[in-house]
């Protein structure tokens, strides 16, 4: 049961750090869609992206709303945000089986519809199964993704965290290294970052936390770049505020987080 109950966190942990941004493409997004990202405007950069069409652009799509979907609170709004974005990224993937972010995509859309269900409804969905596929396949296709690395390393590390080393083929050895690579790769990306510093903090080893305050740090105080990155920083501080205060206080705000 300890495992079935895992299984949500696990799931959002394993791929949130994907969506953040968006990934290598093999052609630029519709200028107009991706300008209505930066500003937050999520559903309409949805809306122009999809009347753009195309791989790229589907991809876009679905980020946005996934983007939208992490930011809604309430667990219904989210499902079905979550739903929509993955139409979105099945239809980019249909249209370039290769497109990294089409992959990513979908694994972050079956990641936040487990990560707001009952752990019993998202053991029984499968999503946390369906979500490590996408992201093994990601890899597949571009190993050195610093988005995929930090997704993975997160899955690896909240799987060994709440399931126990091995489980489902965790290891955290693998999910440290994996961040530290997504890191080194983008050592300014303040979303990975953030990412990096829940999931190392949370798994709560001495040079696992060294590494953890080490990008909470980087996440407070790198500039953001768009309106979601604006979104994320104001958590970090938050997050900050509750390391400084005390390990009680981290510890609620890690529980507290889908």
């Amino acid at each position: 049961m300890k495992n079935l109950l895992a299984t949500p966190a696990m799931m959002i942990a394993a791929v949130m750090a994907a969506f953040f941004a968006g990934a290598i493409s093999y052609a630029e997004p519709d200028d107009a869609a991706t300008a209505l990202f930066v500003s937050g405007a999520f559903d309409e950069a949805a809306e122009a992206a999809v009347s753009a069409g195309g791989a790229e652009n589907l991809a876009l799509a679905a980020r946005a709303i996934n983007a939208e979907a992490y930011l809604e609170t309430d667990n219904k709004a989210a499902r079905r945000l979550s739903k929509r974005a993955l139409k979105y990224a099945e239809q980019a993937i249909e249209d370039n089986p290769v497109l990294v972010e089409g992959h990513l995509q979908a694994a972050i859309s079956y990641a936040l519809r487990g990560a707001r269900m009952s752990p019993v409804r998202a053991f029984l969905s499968g999503t946390a199964g369906k979500a490590r596929k996408l992201l093994d396949h990601a890899l597949t296709l571009d190993p050195e993704n610093a988005w995929a690395l930090s997704s993975s390393g997160a899955w690896h590390l909240e799987v060994a965290r709440r399931a126990g080393d091995g489980r489902y083929g965790s290891d955290p050895e693998v999910g440290f290294q994996q961040f530290a690579a997504a890191r080194a790769a983008q050592p300014q990306n303040l979303l990975i970052a953030y990412e990096a510093a829940l999931r190392l903090l949370a798994y709560d080893e001495s040079e696992a936390r060294e590494n953890g305050l080490a990008a909470l740090r980087d996440a407070v105080t790198l500039a953001p770049q768009d309106a979601f990155e604006r979104r994320v920083q104001m958590r970090a501080k938050v997050f900050q505020t509750a390391v400084d205060e005390s390990r009680e206080a981290e510890r609620a705000y890690i529980k507290a987080q889908p």
